[in-house]
């Protein structure tokens, strides 16, 4: 089901990597976070390189560099790969040891891989001058340990990370290195973002990048505004949930079937026609032997404007209805909308109509996909 429903994650090829050679990962909360991180960014359309300072062995790289393949941005791995700078044990981690030197740049390259993939090797913050001044990050991984370079990275990172990203700090409530939770606590204590402690096995926090009260940054709305485009746009895997308001079934790889008497759509501008309005909608009607034809009528707020007649001779199609523009009215957050909805003329289960099938659904209109016309 997550999959079909568009999920970006890979399960058992994404933790690979991040096992390495052993059996079980005893962190395993803190992979299904980054998961789950990945996941909401695509979903709000945030975008924006990966980063990680403190890489160490390069196990939580592969999942960065996973993500970054497969949102055709770029991973940054930066590191000393040599373990601590001495010079950074000191003030609150001064009783802290040399740790960490027990790996190379070659050794984490070979697990992470080169796609998509950018390795910065030395002392940050002097080591960022490898990197281009304009970047800006959607997910930032900090975990360094000590209060010198996480107040460095904070200083770095945050300014460039892109509003909705994520900054992530490992070891924040971990009780064993202090300088983690002062320099997140002493950087985020006069700014608008909350910290916020995760309940993985080092105790990780997370804080997101607010976001502008601007109507334009409302992600929902953009979204909703680009699924309905002057080009088609299909219905498979749930990729028109978010114009779906009520009367459809679950996602399927096709598209979604609409269910019961009524399907209803709201249909998102950013902004308000100045001409009539038409929409055409790839769409098909549950056809059986006891009933082998289907009408669907076709009503904005209410208002009928089309019936479409659905045969065995001409069932899929592409089928078109013109909207005058004083239907179009102010939806929600102020953005102009048409409430498009779909009235079948019989809705019974499927398998009332065909005995063969134990589909108890009441399919009306199934929707492939749909398109505005400029």
């Amino acid at each position: 089901m997550y999959q079909q429903r568009g999920g970006l994650v890979r399960l058992e090829d994404d933790i690979k990597g991040l096992l390495g050679d052993k059996e079980a990962y005893g962190d395993i909360s803190r992979f299904y976070f980054f998961c789950l991180a990945f996941d909401q960014m695509m979903k709000e359309g945030i975008s924006g390189d990966v980063a990680e300072l403190g890489t160490y062995k390069g196990e939580t790289a592969t999942v960065l560099a996973t993500m970054a393949r497969r949102l055709n941005t770029t991973a940054w791995i930066l590191d000393t790969f040599e373990g601590f700078n001495p010079a950074d044990l000191t003030g609150v981690d001064a009783s802290h040891r040399m740790e960490f030197d027990d790996t190379s740049l070659e050794a984490v390259r070979a697990l992470v891989g080169e796609e998509n993939v950018r390795y910065v090797k030395g002392y940050f913050p002097e080591s960022a001058a490898q990197m281009p001044e304009d970047l800006s990050f959607c997910i930032v991984h900090i975990d360094c340990d000590l209060y010198v370079p996480i107040a460095h990275a904070l200083n770095y990172f945050y300014p460039r990370l892109v509003p909705g990203g994520y900054l992530i700090v490992h070891d924040y409530a971990s009780l064993a290195w202090d300088g983690a939770e002062r320099a997140v606590d002493e950087f985020f204590a006069d700014k608008p973002e909350a910290v916020i402690p995760l309940t993985d096995g080092c105790g990780s926090a997370v804080i997101r990048k607010a976001r502008p009260k601007e109507l334009s940054s409302n992600w929902m709305m953009r979204k909703r505004c680009a699924l309905f485009r002057n080009e088609w746009t299909s219905a498979g895997r749930g990729a028109l949930k978010e114009l779906l308001v009520s009367g459809w079934s679950g996602a399927e790889d096709w598209g979604v079937w609409g269910v019961g008497p009524s399907h209803i759509l709201n249909l998102t501008m950013a902004q308000r026609p100045t001409a009539d309005l038409v929409v055409q909608v790839d769409g098909a009607a549950a056809l059986v032997p006891r009933r082998l034809e289907q009408e669907v009528d076709v009503f904005v707020d209410g208002e009928q404007l089309e019936r479409w007649h659905f045969s065995k001779e001409e069932n899929r199609a592409k089928r078109g209805v013109r909207i005058p523009a004083k239907l179009v009215t102010v939806g929600e957050f102020g953005f102009p909308r048409v409430r498009l909805e779909f009235r079948p003329r019989s809705w019974e289960p499927i398998s009332s109509l065909s005995p063969e099938s134990n589909d108890g659904r009441q399919l009306g209109l199934a929707l492939f996909g749909l398109r505005r016309v400029e």
